[in-house]
């Protein structure tokens, strides 16, 4: 999982993206010192140093995704760098970012869940679980609940064999997460656990827009226009997947989900 800071840093460059737009290789994204000043509120004479680092590291990052494509079952991963390359122009006190070619699709997504005004909320918050669980949230945010696995948020959260223990678990995770999401953000969330027998196996994530916030559907102006069918892609089967199912399973149950929808 990305840093805190590498997680900002990628936000705040994807937030000026059009989701509308089909992202192509090579399109510099820049970056200044004083947005990361403005954004974050730290003095600005460490925001330059800080945007190099934390644009370094993140250079040094990878990340693997499974079932990239429902188009393609025989991709079980892909693994690719979330940045190709890094330009430094300190006389203007920016950087320039060019995503690597086989992360952009991702990014488009990624865009979709987060507007610049949840760059807002999520920007105070220091947990990068927190971030993550926000993420969840917004792509979950038409149901207001979701159950899931536990072992399944482990992975989301790439815990790998961090905080075995529930009660671990609770108390560097999830409660810390839960708190900032309440504090900082526009949803108000709270979560419940089952129990299989002595040991927890999944939790209830119940959730919606605070008093007085308007929820994104909500603020949207109605169309006349009959709105697209749903297709299968991997943000849908994300979206629907139910706690327990394999990646094969929730794509095939999603598949003839649509197929009964469209006939």
């Amino acid at each position: 999982m990305l840093s805190l800071s590498e997680q900002r840093l990628l936000l705040l460059t994807i937030a000026r993206i059009d989701s509308r737009a089909i992202l192509e290789p090579g399109i510099c994204h820049t970056i200044t010192a004083s947005e990361i000043a403005d954004s974050y509120s730290l003095p600005r004479d460490q925001a330059y140093e800080l945007l190099i680092n934390v644009a370094e590291r993140l250079y040094e990052r990878s990340v693997v995704i499974c079932d990239p494509d429902p188009d393609r079952p025989d991709v079980s991963q892909l693994r690719t760098r979330w940045v190709a390359s890094i330009r430094y122009l300190p006389s203007r006190g920016s950087i320039e970012l060019i995503f690597a070619p086989a992360i952009l699709p991702f990014l488009s997504q990624l865009k979709r869940k987060f507007s610049s005004y949840r760059l807002e909320h999520v920007a105070p918050m220091t947990s990068i679980y927190a971030i993550r669980l926000y993420e969840l949230l917004i792509q979950w945010r038409e149901s207001g609940t979701r159950t899931v696995e536990i072992d399944w948020l482990r992975e989301r959260f790439e815990l790998g064999d961090k905080y075995p223990n529930i009660r671990d678990l609770k108390a560097r995770v999830l409660n810390p997460a839960i708190d900032q999401i309440n504090a900082h953000s526009d949803l108000y969330v709270k979560w419940e656990q089952h129990k299989r027998g002595r040991v927890v196996h999944a939790l209830t994530f119940t959730f919606g827009p605070k008093a007085g916030q308007t929820s994104e559907a909500e603020a949207k102006p109605q169309s006349p226009a009959k709105s697209a069918k749903p297709k299968l892609s991997r943000a849908y089967i994300e979206q629907h997947a139910q706690p327990g199912e394999s990646w094969e399973e929730a794509t095939e149950r999603c598949r003839r989900k649509l197929e009964q929808e469209s006939a």
